[in-house]
Formats: C-alpha cells, structure tokens, sequence
C-alpha cells in the first residue's frame, strides 16, 4: 500500500544528506558510515545487506525506514510502503560497533524491470542530549538531526544491472539506461534536461559539456539520478558552450558516456 510523502515533510527538517555522494561509503561529521551506498536485490535474492558503523565516542541511536522512490514531473517522489521492510527498524550502535541491517522485499518486482526505494537512516537524539535539544530546538524553531539517503533498486526476473560473483552471464544482457539530453533557457537561466528511455536508473557523475578534446565541467560530482521512463533538470551556472554535447559517468563505469540530443 503506498502513501505519498510530501518533500517538505520527508526531508524537513532534518539535514537530508544523498549518501550517494561518494564511491562506496558515506560518513559525515557525525561519525557515522554506511556501506554499500548502491544496494541491489535482484530476482533470485530476498534481501540485501546495509551496514551501519559508529566510529564516535558515544552510542548512537538509529532509526531505518524505506520509501518508495519515484521520478514525476522532474521532481522526486517518496511514499510510505510495505513491500521492502528494513530489520531491524531501529538500532542503537555502541561506539566503534557496527551493526547489521537486512533490507527484506516481501514481493517480487515485474518482470523485466526495477522499482526504486529510498533507504532513509535517521539519527536520533540521544537521551543525554534530549533535554538540550529540545530547549535549542524550541528555541530556534527547530529540532535537528541527520539524515541519510541511500538508493536501493529492486530488479525483477530477467532484469539485473550489476556483476555478481557467484553468477556467471553476459554483460550484453544487463539493464542499462538510455540517456537523451536537451537544453531550454528559463527566465531565471538555462536548464539541462535529461531522459531516460532505458530500462535501468541512471546515476550520473562527473558531468561534463565535451566537444572533441575540449569539456567544460557542468558538476565534478553527482548530479543527480535519473529512472527508467522519467526526466529530470538541472540548472547550469553557465549557458551551454555551443557546439558541445554533455557527457558523464553513468553508474560508476570507468568509461564516460556520451548523451544522445532529443
């Protein structure tokens, strides 16, 4: 059963955090890391492991919930669901411990296809700072805390996007996006659209405008995700160089991938 979450209730007012930010572990200045930041299940498989390591000096309370992720309108999405559950919901990890955290899909996805989640961890409060955090947050208006955003993707039989050890397939056969660009200018700037017609999310890193031997960097880091069937923006501080076409690194492969106009 889905629910939809408005934004302004999921994010805030919490610190949301895209944990997707870096390679393959994500830890801010809470001390706290999570690993892997790209989780899959796939068709043959009833869960995938999060990992949640404290490497503070103080317990740390935790609280895990997972969101259906959708792309409309070139706006995110999340609603509360049932079908991906994360056991246990809630944790306390004790300084320099970590603990283990199985996300269980109770129902398979289509076939052919993926369903996107949102993993969200929440750092709680501890007991010791309950009383102070409630003063300061009366009197900012505000309570703070952080959050953790990890992506998780759910394939369905003859579906599956990454390599597996203990698998044996050809790499032609993987789920892979298909990435269409075009630029619009809007009265507060230009905008970079980009679709995706594939089968598979596009995460796209490293992004740049290329023309030959020549790139001008749109953003060093991630930009962004884009889903199967959706279309997302994003503003670009400079108007685009002309004659160049944007590329970028979709999912971690090695290679850059070079978009196709629309």
């Amino acid at each position: 059963m889905f629910r939809s979450i408005p934004l302004h209730k999921t994010l805030a007012p919490a610190l949301f955090l895209a944990a997707c930010l870096a390679g393959g572990a994500v830890q801010a200045q809470s001390s706290l890391m999570i690993w892997p930041l790209d989780p899959v299940i796939e068709d043959d498989q009833r869960a995938a492991a999060l990992w949640l390591e404290n490497r503070g000096t103080q317990p740390m309370s935790l609280q895990i919930r997972v969101l259906a992720w959708s792309q409309s309108d070139r706006t995110d999405g999340y609603a509360s669901q049932e079908t991906v559950v994360a056991s246990p919901p809630m944790a306390v990890v004790p300084a320099g411990q970590r603990q283990l955290v199985r996300l269980m899909n109770t129902r398979p996805a289509p076939e052919g296809t993926e369903l996107a989640y949102r993993v969200l961890v929440d750092e709680l409060p501890s007991a010791d700072g309950a009383e102070d955090s409630q003063r300061q947050g009366s009197a900012m208006g505000i309570k703070l805390q952080i959050r953790y955003s990890v992506p998780l993707f759910v394939s369905g039989k003859d579906h599956w996007t990454k390599p597996r050890a203990d698998k044996q397939r050809d790499s032609a056969s993987a789920a892979r996006p298909e990435l269409r660009w075009r630029t619009e200018r809007g009265m507060d700037g230009h905008y970079l659209f980009v679709r995706n017609d594939g089968r598979a999310h596009a995460r796209l890193t490293a992004v740049q405008w290329a023309r030959d031997s020549n790139t001008v960097t749109i953003n060093p880091g991630l930009l962004g995700y884009v889903l199967p069937g959706a279309e997302m923006r994003w503003k670009l501080e400079q108007p685009p160089p002309p004659g160049h076409v944007p590329q970028a690194r979709v999912n971690n492969a090695e290679a850059v991938t070079v978009f196709t106009a629309q």
